[in-house]
């Protein structure tokens, strides 16, 4: 859902719901209830600020991009 909103993506087609999802054995509530766990109690190990000032280096760049859309 994220990469839909970030893309201005303005209309999502589906024709199963969640409900019919779960049924096949696709449930995703568990990653619902992840997220909202602290990272240390989460499923999968989450390390924060991994090699941060090389990631922020993509953030510098982004700034510095004169033709960037913005969010």
């Amino acid at each position: 859902m994220s990469a839909i909103y970030w893309s201005r993506i303005d209309h999502v087609y589906f024709a199963a719901s969640l409900k019919d999802t779960s049924a096949i054995g696709f449930d995703d509530a568990f990653q619902y209830e992840d997220f909202a766990k602290p990272w240390a109690e989460r499923r999968i190990a989450v390390s924060e600020n991994f090699e941060r000032e090389t990631g922020l280096k993509a953030y510098e760049a982004w700034m510095k991009k004169q033709d960037r859309h913005p969010y």
